[in-house]
Parts: C-alpha cells; structure tokens; sequence
C-alpha cells in the first residue's frame, strides 16, 4: 500500500515535469510541498443501535491520536484565471482505542494503534481578482478519494467492566474505510504587502461513493466484511499567513475537518458455523485538526 501510494506521488511529479518543460508563457506553475501534523478523533456514539441503548444508554467507541506527515501539490494556472491542481498528503501514527456506556469507559487498549490516512485530489478552479488584486477570491472544485485504515489484530485490550478478569486480550480488528467525494470550496486571499499575506479556505464535500472494510480475528465465524455506507459529508476549514522570500513562499495554516459518515447498509451473511448473521457499520465521527508548514515555489 505504501508503495502504491508513493508510486502515485512519482507519477505526478514525473507528469507535472513534462508539462512544465512543454507549456507556453500563458502558464505559470507553482509547487507546494508540506509538513503535517494532525490531532485525531473518531467516535462511533451508537455502536449497537439496539433497545438497550434506549434503556441503559448507547455503548460507544472511539479512537484518539497524533499522526504526522506531507502533503504536496502542484498547481498549473491559465492566464492567470482558470487552474488545475493535483494534491495529496499521507499521514501516519498511532491512536488510542477506548468503548463505554455514558460516562463510564468499559474498556481500552494497552497499546497503541497503528493508523494510516492518504488523501488524493484533483481539483480546478478559477482565479477573481478584487480590490486592486489585493483580494483573490478562488473558487473550485474536482474529485477526492480519502483512505484510513487501523491494525489492532495483535494490540492488547483491557476489559475494565466490574467483575470481569483484568488480564489483557487482543482486539483484534483491522480496518479500511475508503471516501469518494466532490469538493467544493472556495479560498481567499488577501495580500498585506510585498511579502506577507493572509487566506481563509472553506469546503463541504459531497461523499459520493464510501464503504468499509472490517475484519476480527476474535469473530472467526463470520471472517471478514465490505459495508457501503451511501451517506455522509465532510467540511474543512483552513486560515493561512504566508510569507514570500526570493519568489519562495513559506506558510503556516492551522486547520480543521469533520466527517460525518451515516448507518451502513445490514449485511446479511451465513457463518463458518452455518448460522445466519446480521452485520453493519455504525454511524460515525471524525474530527481532524492540525497545522500544515508548507513552502511553494
């Protein structure tokens, strides 16, 4: 997976080379490349989604964690009006996992877990000036593909609910979600003067097409499964300072993203011991905030 992921990053790179050496004066290019770190937070508020949760309250999981990264661009802008730009930024570390009823925590993990995040966009927009070119509104959009996965298949589990023996036990999942969607956004820009500037960027993202693989090897009847999860939305925000030197320009942009994921379809499915089962992923969080120092160029 890391090797696809880094091949892709080539590619790009390679394509965006070739496009730089072709093109005429009409184009004006510019390179971005990042250092991210990332505070995460997801929760599942309704694990079960049963008649107890009505009664003694809603069991919930959720996963808390530190992940660090890059991310990159490359941006081909027409005139100073219409542009296109491929993205992506990989992410990795490692994260908490707790589950309880209300305020009470029932369990959590000794260890942490491993976790992945990548995202791939192309998007493309357009460039209006305003106020003297002081002020440059961008709106845009294009396609995204987001990927997270997690590995607790070996990460040790403590039970901490009363009477139950406190010797740790695996939790034994491992995880996959995968989100298409269509961004759309906009960023402002205002120029202070011939080095500093500042910008706001704002985006909802309309998820497409999400499933989501899961696997426990604790659950060794029903193996492993691939839930579609036909609804859901993410917003970002993102402010940035910037600074130019020499036609370098350095940043700073602290950021936020919420995802908000619904109810999976119910998988209906037949074990390895011949009884029938019913399985789904549950409505879910995620909330992401960082800061990104980039240097374009």
């Amino acid at each position: 997976m890391y090797k696809k992921v880094l091949l892709s990053f080539l590619a790009i790179s390679i394509s965006v080379s070739s496009i730089k050496a072709t093109t005429s004066p009409s184009f004006s290019h510019e390179f971005s490349l990042g250092f991210e770190s990332m505070r995460y937070f997801y929760k599942e508020p309704n694990i079960y989604q049963n008649d107890l949760a009505r009664e003694l309250g809603a069991v919930w999981m959720n996963d808390t964690g530190n992940l660090y990264g890059f991310n990159g661009s490359y941006r081909l802008t027409w005139k100073e009006t219409l542009f296109i730009q491929p993205e992506g930024r990989i992410l990795y570390g490692k994260h908490d996992y707790r589950t309880g009823r209300k305020e009470i925590v029932n369990g959590k993990t000794k260890n942490k877990i491993p976790a992945l995040v990548y995202e791939l966009r192309l998007i493309m927009g357009g460039k209006i000036p305003m106020m003297d070119k002081k002020l440059t509104l961008s709106p845009y959009t294009g396609i995204g593909y987001r990927f997270k996965s997690d590995d607790s298949e070996d990460v040790k589990y403590i039970d901490l609910r009363p009477n139950i023996r406190r010797s740790p036990k695996v939790l034994g999942y491992y995880r996959k979600s995968n989100y298409v969607y269509v961004p759309l956004g906009a960023s402002a820009e205002y120029t202070l003067d011939d080095t500093w500037s500042v910008s706001l960027k704002g985006e909802y993202d309309w998820i497409v097409k999400a499933w989501h693989y899961s696997r426990n090897r604790n659950f060794i009847n029903i193996g492993s499964n691939t839930f579609k999860q036909p609804n859901g939305y993410g917003i970002k925000g993102e402010a940035s300072i910037s600074y130019l030197y020499n036609k370098v320009k350095f940043s700073v942009s602290p950021y936020i993203n919420y995802w908000n994921i619904r109810n999976s379809k119910v998988n209906k499915i037949r074990g390895d011991d011949g009884h029938s089962y019913s399985t789904s992923e549950p409505y879910n969080i995620t909330w992401e905030s960082g800061v990104r120092l980039g240097v374009a160029f």
